[in-house]
This record gives C-alpha cells, sequence and structure tokens, in this order.
C-alpha cells in the first residue's frame, strides 16, 4: 500500500509539473485567456441587458412600473449575477500569470485585477446601499459623505497589494530581506489567532449548526462574514508579535548591527515595517468603517434565517424574544410635546428590514391626558419616500369626552387594512423611536454620523456613547502604526539580555495601553470627558511614546528606564 501510494503521488506531481511547463511555454496565454474572458462577459451582459427590454420581460416591467423601489433591487441583482460570471471567466488569465510572471512582471496583472475587485466590491455595495443612504429606511438625517468615504477606502484597499508590490520591487535588497522576515510571522500569526477565535466561537455555536442543519460550505459562509470583525481585532498584536519576532531574530544574528554599520540609519532600518503598519492601518480602517461592526448583527441575522427556514414557520414570542438579536422587543415611546404614546412589541433592525414593526398600540391624548383616539394594528410600517405611516389590520378608536370631561364615553370602532398617516400630522421616525435601543457597537461610522445629526437636541450625556463610538471607528486603525513604531525600536538590540527587556517592554506598553483606552473610552461613555479626547487621548501618548523610544534608539543613546526606584537613586561613586 505505502508503494502504491508513492506511486500515485510520484505520478500526480509528474503531471502537474509537465502542466506547469505548458502553461509557462505557450506564447501569448495570458493575454489570450483575458481577452477571452472579456470577449464572453461583454457578449453576455448586451445579450442580457437586451432581454430585459423584450417583450418576455413585460410582467417584470410592469411591477417596477408599480413599484419604482425594486428597481435598486433587481440592478443589484443583475450586477452581481454578472460580476461574478465576470470574475470566473478571468480567473483562468489571472492564474496563468501568476504562474508564468514573477518579479515586477506580476505588478500589471495584479494591477488589472486589483481594479476589478475595486468594481465589482464598490459597485455592489453602491447599488445595494445607495437608495439607503437617499430614503434611510429609519428615517435618519443621512448625507452621502460618509458613505463616499467608505467607497473610496474600499477601494483604496482593493488597489493595495499591486501598490505594495511596486514598493517590494523598488526597494533595495535589504528593505526586501527586513519585509520578509517580517510577512512570514506576521501572516502566521494572523492565521493562528484567527484559527483559535474560530474553532472558539465553532465550539460554542455547535448545538447552533447542528440545530438549524448547516452544511459545510454554509459554516464557511458563516465565518468568512465574520472575518472583518475578527481581522480588526487580532492585527494589532499580531503586528506586534511578528515585529519583535523578525528583528530579534535579525538582531540576534547581528544583521541589524551589520546594516546600521554600513550606514543605514535607525529609521531606514526599520521604515518597511512602518509601511507595513500604515497598510495595515488602511485594512483596518476600510473594515472597522462599517463591515466589522455589522459582523455580530449578521452572524445573528444568518442563525435566524436558518432556524425560520429550518422550522418552516416563525418562532413563538417567547422563544424569540430571548434568541432573536438582529430585533428589539417591547419598545415604548412617548412624544411629550404631543401627547402621544407609541408602543411596540417587536421592531426589525436589519436594514432590508428596518421601519417594519410588529403588533403596535398608539395611544393620542389631549392637553388634559384624556384618550382622544386609539389605534391597534397587527403590522405598521414607515415609508421613507414619502415618510407616511402605514397601519396594516388595524382597529381606529376615536374617543368622545363627557361633560366637563370628567370621563371618556361612546368610543366609535373602525376597522381598516391600511390606515395611513402622513408626517406633517405625525413627525416620529422608527430612527427617533429606537433613538435608545440602537447599539453603537453594531453600527458603522456612517450610521453613527446619521444618528448623532437626527439626535442633535439630546443632551450630551445621552449622545456620549455614539460620539465615542464614531470617533473609536477611526481612531482604533492608527494604533496599527503606533504599535510597530513603538516595537521596531524595541525589537533592535545588542545582546540576548536586552533583546528580552525590549520585548518585555513592548508587551507591557502593549498590555497599559490596551487598559488606559478602556478606562479612557468607559469615561468618555459617561460624558465624562469630551468624546473625541477620549478616542484619541491614547493614540497621542502612545505616539509620543513611539517618537522617543525611536529617537534614543536612533542616537544609540540607553532609554531612561521605567522603574521609579532608579529615578530617586544616586549615581555610584568610583
Amino acid at each position: 500500500m505505502p508503494s502504491r501510494l508513492g506511486t500515485y503521488a510520484s505520478a500526480v506531481r509528474g503531471t502537474v509539473g509537465v502542466l506547469l511547463r505548458w502553461v509557462r511555454s505557450v506564447p501569448w496565454l495570458t493575454a489570450g485567456l483575458g481577452l477571452a474572458g472579456v470577449t464572453v462577459f461583454v457578449w453576455l451582459t448586451l445579450r442580457d441587458m437586451r432581454l430585459l427590454g423584450g417583450d418576455g420581460m413585460v410582467e417584470e416591467q410592469l411591477r417596477f412600473a408599480r413599484r419604482p423601489e425594486e428597481r435598486w433591487v433587481m440592478m443589484e441583482e443583475f450586477f452581481s449575477r454578472h460580476m461574478g460570471l465576470g470574475t470566473l471567466l478571468l480567473l483562468p488569465a489571472l492564474l496563468a500569470a501568476l504562474v508564468r510572471l514573477r518579479g515586477r512582471e506580476l505588478v500589471l496583472p495584479l494591477t488589472l485585477a486589483g481594479i476589478w475587485v475595486a468594481l465589482v466590491w464598490v459597485g455592489g455595495d453602491f447599488l445595494g446601499n445607495w437608495e439607503k443612504v437617499l430614503y434611510d429606511p429609519m428615517g435618519m438625517d443621512t448625507r452621502p459623505g460618509p458613505y463616499y468615504a467608505k467607497l473610496g477606502l474600499m477601494g483604496l484597499l482593493a488597489l493595495s497589494p499591486p501598490l505594495l508590490l511596486m514598493l517590494y520591487y523598488g526597494g533595495s535588497i535589504m528593505d526586501r530581506y527586513v519585509v520578509r522576515n517580517f510577512a512570514v510571522p506576521f501572516f502566521l500569526c494572523v492565521g493562528g489567532i484567527s484559527g483559535i477565535m474560530i474553532t472558539m466561537d465553532l465550539l460554542n455555536h455547535a448545538n447552533d449548526f447542528v440545530e438549524v442543519k448547516f452544511r459545510p460550505w454554509e459554516v464557511l459562509v458563516f465565518y468568512l462574514r465574520q472575518l472583518p470583525h475578527i481581522l480588526t481585532t487580532i492585527v494589532e498584536p499580531a503586528l506586534l508579535l511578528a515585529t519583535l519576532y523578525a528583528l530579534g531574530k535579525m538582531s540576534r544574528h547581528n544583521e541589524l548591527v551589520a546594516m546600521i554599520t554600513a550606514g543605514r540609519s535607525v529609521v531606514r532600518v526599520i521604515l518597511p515595517l512602518l509601511v507595513a503598519g500604515l497598510w495595515c492601518s488602511l485594512v483596518v480602517l476600510a473594515l472597522n468603517f462599517e463591515m466589522a461592526p455589522q459582523a455580530q448583527r449578521i452572524q445573528e441575522q444568518m442563525l435566524k434565517d436558518a432556524r425560520d427556514a429550518a422550522s418552516g414557520k416563525s418562532k413563538k414570542k417567547s422563544n424569540a424574544a430571548e434568541s432573536d438579536q438582529t430585533s428589539t422587543y417591547n419598545v415604548l415611546y412617548r412624544n411629550r410635546e404631543e401627547h402621544r404614546t407609541w408602543y411596540f412589541w417587536r421592531v426589525n433592525l436589519t436594514p432590508r428590514a428596518a421601519g417594519r414593526f410588529t403588533e403596535v398600540w398608539l395611544l393620542q391624548q389631549d392637553a388634559d391626558g384624556l384618550l382622544e383616539r386609539a389605534i391597534f394594528a397587527r403590522n405598521a410600517a414607515w415609508n421613507p419616500e414619502t415618510k407616511v405611516w402605514g397601519f396594516f389590520q388595524a382597529w381606529d378608536y376615536e374617543f368622545l369626552a363627557g361633560e366637563g370631561k370628567e370621563r371618556l364615553e361612546r368610543p366609535r370602532r373602525l376597522y381598516k387594512e391600511v390606515i395611513e398617516i402622513a408626517d406633517p400630522v405625525w413627525p416620529e421616525t422608527p430612527g427617533t423611536i429606537l433613538s435608545n435601543r440602537l447599539d453603537p457597537e453594531h453600527l458603522g461610522v456612517p450610521e453613527l454620523e446619521s444618528w448623532l445629526r437626527t439626535n442633535a437636541a439630546l443632551p450630551e450625556a445621552s449622545r456620549a456613547k455614539f460620539a465615542v463610538a464614531r470617533h473609536w471607528r477611526l481612531a482604533l486603525p492608527f494604533r496599527c502604526f503606533l504599535m510597530v513604531l513603538i516595537a521596531a525600536p524595541l525589537g533592535i538590540v545588542a545582546s540576548r539580555r536586552n533583546m528580552l527587556a525590549g520585548v518585555s517592554a513592548a508587551v507591557g506598553l502593549f498590555i497599559a495601553a490596551f487598559f488606559l483606552s478602556t478606562l479612557v473610552l468607559k469615561a468618555g461613555e459617561g460624558a465624562y470627558v469630551p468624546a473625541g479626547l477620549a478616542a484619541w487621548a491614547i493614540n497621542g501618548v502612545s505616539a509620543v511614546v513611539g517618537a522617543v523610544i525611536l529617537y534614543y534608539r536612533s542616537k544609540n543613546r540607553p532609554m531612561p528606564s521605567l522603574n521609579p526606584f532608579k529615578w530617586l537613586s544616586r549615581p555610584s561613586v568610583r
């Protein structure tokens, strides 16, 4: 059996080798595959676009005429389907380029691939969310500026790999050597820590997966959707460990001493690592802008949809309120100025279903607190385009006061399938009703900005938690660069004893920064310190500490001791 397996393995290796040699030897193979893929993609797209306007789509055209809001959904589906098809058609050309080309020749195909990824990513997100920016489903005050910033970050992230490759091959031999020593432990740390986190989460959700009968590929998709949140959590410690390992290894073999002796400054030696820290900051900023905060909400929504599909019906109220994290329950809102009270049993918080309510009670009172009108509806919805409340399967009660308004009598009852009330009559929107029910940890920067604009009249103490979350979304990514700025000088040592001291100091500073940032953020959420200061203070302190450490290391001077007892001791007299 072992000999037979060895024979099969040798045959597979020989076949793969022959195939690779054939791919590398055929002239113009990459260009031919790319041209063929583009031709087939354009032909299929134009054909389907003509079919959309044909006679076979009359029913769809009538449906879109009656409900124009569904056109965005159709365009998103058309774009996603054809861009996915185009990716499959162009993938052979990219694989052939990776096999055939080496070095600087890879810059062009990777640039074209980055442009395609940016087009697919940004275009799909635009078609899926632009209508939400125009007409927020919760009626919040939206602005396109934060959304444009999000699209710009997504495009820049997609185009960053070819830019990094250009910088890599444009650098010197020493720069490329430092990058190689850093890249291997960094990606190993990212993969290892991600695997540990996914394994722990898999153990926690194993019973849920069995209950909803998730297939293996569905479990894979489930955790791929969680990668933005995982990466924003682990990139910073991975940078710390990889930087200390790479520079410690080079210091142990006296390679850094040789580079500095050859005339390179400390700043020039660690410059590739600083660039890597900047790129990691860009990655975390693009992910933390909106995708990472929504990962937990997406996770709960996937489990909820799977439970509903497995059971074939909705959960009972008692079980749903315990397990569903994508909705909020028992919402009570009082408009004191207009004497109106709202009660909702269930409100859906998912983007597509936001502004939809289940079992709604509405009580309208006069200035003396006596009922004038009451509406009890099975379902309700708010239209963000027309700004009209709609109550479905509703009972509408009108009350007439008795003499002297001492008591209410003769309630007039009326059942209606649909009751519509426009915005000028009732100014409440789902955003104002759910102001205190939204969790800022699950909101991205555009949503936080909309919430703060909508609730600008609230006191600062009520807005502090959301203001801190908005600043923290932008401040967290830059800690990646600051971590490299602190760890890199501490990793350059001249002896093993100093190496242990440098590693201990770097890890201690990381723990201190984590603890202090958590403490200051909580103080900001409690409105004890301004929101901007709470989010950016530790970054400022870390930047100063990193600059001081880098200055002492570049001047080859001993750094001040962190031991307070040595500050009071006198120098020894000889």
